[in-house]
């Protein structure tokens, strides 16, 4: 932390703001972000449109996760995309598979492990997506099958679901998840198309609780302040600037993207973790949680 705090200080303030405000929040977000949870808890990171970045989001928050927890965390990969969060969290793909051997329905944790490759950060990684249809989604029963067994031995469990469309596919994203982050660019109609599926989520019976989160991937985070559909949301939103190192043709490690970029993963998974310590209240304290 005080590194961070270090590099806060020597930028300018018309990048960052006020460093001390910034201080607070790095505080604030490191506290969440190790909080204590009683029971292992499932976020999904979700899109409905490709190119907004949420990989490079799923794979921060689930490095920053494992870095900083004690706990066991396991990233899946279940969207369409080569670059995907484990890719940007530095597994490999060849050692992301459960193999054969595994059990179907593991009674230890070395037997939910088995196979199973471990980023830099501690992350373990799942890889979802049939090897003889690489470019195609992992079906969401999928994702029940070798998840649902498995999810009891860590802490946290952090799914990259790519895109996926209203009805069957998101209401499936729904019943998996503890917590969903939305991931949207900053342009008007892109954050208006993502906000538009906030309510259906928000409206089921056993409602995941939701995150909002904005990535300023095409520069037009200028426009997002004047859409005045986001305070009616009722939904934590956080803003992500782009960092063009992430795009590249290898993985970039934590250290080496922008400041304000780590500092806005951060600040994200300080508010994701906010919102499954919610999870767990009991049933009437849950729903007035949301109100």
């Amino acid at each position: 932390m005080s590194r961070i705090a270090s590099a806060l200080r020597s930028l300018p303030l018309a990048v960052l703001g006020s460093a001390s405000a910034r201080l607070h929040d790095l505080t604030q977000a490191d506290a969440r972000i190790r909080l204590p949870l009683t029971l292992n808890r499932r976020i999904g990171v979700v899109q409905v449109a490709g190119g907004v970045g949420a990989s490079v989001v799923a794979a921060s928050i689930a490095s920053i996760f494992a870095h900083r927890r004690t706990g066991l965390v396991l990233g899946v990969n279940a969207s369409a995309g080569t670059h995907n969060m484990l890719w940007h969290a530095g597994v490999g793909s060849g050692d992301a598979v459960v193999g054969p051997a595994a059990p179907a329905t593991p009674s230890e944790t070395r037997h939910a492990t088995a196979g199973l490759g471990v980023a830099p950060s501690g992350l373990i990684g799942l890889e979802l997506r049939d090897p003889s249809q690489p470019t195609t989604p992992a079906a969401s029963r999928t994702w029940f099958d070798l998840i649902n067994p498995r999810s009891r031995f860590f802490d946290l469990v952090i799914t990259d679901w790519g895109v996926r469309g209203w009805q069957i596919d998101l209401s499936q994203v729904a019943v998996a998840s503890h917590v969903i982050c939305v991931v949207t660019r900053s342009e008007r109609h892109a954050v208006e198309e993502a906000a538009a599926i906030v309510p259906a989520l928000l409206g089921r019976a056993d409602a995941p609780r939701i995150v909002f989160v904005i990535v300023d991937v095409g520069g037009g985070a200028r426009l997002t302040p004047r859409l005045g559909i986001l305070p009616h949301l009722g939904v934590p939103i956080v803003h992500v600037p782009y960092d063009a190192a992430a795009g590249g043709a290898t993985p970039v490690a934590s250290e080496d993207l922008s400041t304000a970029a780590r500092i806005a993963h951060a600040v994200l998974a300080g508010a994701i973790l906010a919102e499954a310590q919610l999870t767990l209240l009991p049933g009437p304290a849950r729903i007035e949680a949301r109100r």
